[in-house]
């Protein structure tokens, strides 16, 4: 019991102190004053004005203002409402051509209250609390479904004999060392050697291929439903939005925490399953979302893109449009002959529905021309993120570093050279320059292998596509606040080093920017 209460206590301390820190910043962020105004020289658009961006505090206060949103599910009126104020802060920021673009996709949902999974025999009968719904996972009747509950092991085949069954499986584990970073990177920004070869490296991004391997096996074999055992105590288990491939399955099911999973592990394996209820009242109906385009004219029609996507499960997935809003107001007041392409603002929809929106984009627009003047693409999110990684007990805290950071490049000399001074520029470390066309390839679909949204211009387009971003352990749960997770100074130089870069690359031939290398 001691070892148990000292782990409660580290955990209620790690809580009020980032409460605590919460509040300062509530209370410094309330004020985030006036926004740069002033016009900025063409040299500007050469050498990068740090001092022209916003205040620590206006980021703050948006931090502060996403995690009060929280999770923002494809389509949602949350997730659509975010939409809105982006367009009001890309205004402010002085982006006169903006426009909406619809994308319609098949969208599921369930509502708090129409999704449990309850004991319905024995002496305590009642609701089991679960650590979350599997999205996209399926529908059952509002009466819910009652089924056999058994137990399939960590590497057995699924087959016949689990067909109308309720399935306890446990999530699949990768774990890889830094290792899998340095033999792939490209270039490598790590001046205090804090990602060795040999240093762990496991994150919850890793699973989501097995996992989702694992539930295409499962429905396949005619199950019932499915519970996914987590390795983790409820609170760090609470939350994960995972798997957001969009793909509606037949395949009900939830998430319970280690604790609750062992003791229904024991109980199927000593022949006493409970007789279990699980109800997915969910709703599947076709809508309509959008994407938000907005233009920063330049001297020529050819474009450069920056795009982050504008729904996630928590205020750190998905903080890049208000670092692409932060870019937009500098930009904006650069005179338009200091650019030499036109600057698009891609905020895209659908990227917890299998990148829907990013799709839809390069099918609207493939025979307009509009894809073939784009000279060069830049995917940015997860800003300024701090590692948090669980402790023995599987509680997350901060380990006083910055969160690993990648940059995507395609093996073009201008692309990984800009890419290798931005990340120093940023000071962001460790960090590496990655090529993506050869990493983590199980052969299946990015999405399952990155958790991030720009891997679909480069395949469909041979668009030149940069893709920055970092992947903590906390990145696919909602409930989480993150406000206390960042450190803002690291945002800023991010924000500004990504200006600098894009601007650099936008004074590179276009001809230029599709010159790969052999891998």
């Amino acid at each position: 019991m001691k070892v148990k209460y000292q782990d409660i206590s580290r955990y209620l301390l790690r809580a009020g102190a980032a409460l605590a820190l919460a509040t300062a910043l509530s209370a410094c962020a309330s004020k985030p004053g006036p926004w740069p105004a002033r016009a900025l020289p063409a040299n500007a658009a050469v050498t990068v004005d740090a001092t022209q961006f916003l205040s620590r505090k206006q980021l703050v206060d948006w931090q502060l203002d996403l995690d009060q949103r929280h999770l923002r599910a494809t389509g949602s009126p949350r997730h659509e409402a975010y939409i809105d104020v982006l367009r009001e802060r890309l205004v402010r920021a002085g982006v006169k051509q903006m426009r909406f673009e619809p994308v319609s996709f098949r969208q599921w949902s369930v509502e708090p209250g129409h999704w449990n999974l309850e004991v319905i025999d024995g002496e305590r009968p009642g609701i089991l609390a679960a650590a979350g719904y599997i999205p996209y996972s399926g529908v059952t009747p509002p009466s819910g479904l009652v089924a056999p509950l058994v137990y399939l092991a960590p590497g057995s085949e699924p087959d016949a004999s689990l067909a109308g069954k309720l399935v306890l499986v446990e999530m699949p584990k990768v774990a890889w060392a830094g290792r899998v970073f340095h033999d792939r990177a490209v270039h490598v920004h790590d001046p205090d050697h804090a990602m060795a070869p040999e240093t762990p490296y496991a994150r919850p991004f890793q699973m989501l291929g097995p996992f989702i391997a694992l539930l295409d096996s499962l429905q396949a074999a005619g199950a019932a439903g499915v519970i996914v055992i987590l390795d983790a105590p409820a609170s760090t288990a609470y939350g994960l939005y995972a798997p957001y491939e969009g793909q509606v399955r037949q395949l009900p099911g939830v998430f319970v925490d280690r604790d609750r999973g062992q003791r229904l592990r024991d109980r199927v394996q000593a022949g006493t399953a409970p007789a279990l209820r699980l109800t997915m009242d969910a709703t599947v109906r076709q809508v309509q979302t959008r994407n938000l385009v907005g233009i920063i004219p330049g001297k020529s029609e050819e474009l450069m893109v920056l795009h982050s996507h504008t729904d996630g499960p928590n205020a750190l997935a998905d903080n890049g449009p208000n670092a692409i809003v932060d870019m937009a107001q500098y930009l904006a007041r650069l005179p338009r002959d200091s650019l030499p392409r036109s600057i698009m603002l891609l905020l895209s929809s659908g990227h917890l529905a299998g990148d829907v929106g990013i799709e839809q984009f390069i099918d609207h627009h493939n025979d307009d021309g509009l894809t073939q003047r784009i000279g060069a693409m830049l995917t940015i999110e997860h800003l300024g993120a701090l590692e948090w990684l669980p402790d023995s007990n599987g509680y997350l805290g901060p380990t006083g570093r910055f969160e690993p950071a990648a940059l995507f490049a395609p093996r073009t000399p201008a692309l990984t050279a800009a890419a290798y001074a931005m990340l120093k520029h940023a000071d962001a470390a460790p960090a590496f320059v990655l090529s993506p066309s050869n990493l983590w390839h199980d052969g299946r679909p990015k999405i399952a292998a990155l958790p991030g949204a720009g891997a679909h211009f480069p395949d469909a387009q041979r668009i030149p596509t940069l893709h920055y971003f970092s992947a903590p352990a906390y990145l696919l749960n909602y409930g989480v606040s993150t406000v206390t997770r960042l450190d803002y100074q690291l945002m800023q130089r991010e924000t500004v080093a990504l200006t600098q870069m894009l601007l650099d690359l936008s004074r590179v031939p276009y001809a230029d920017l599709r010159k790969e290398t052999a891998p």
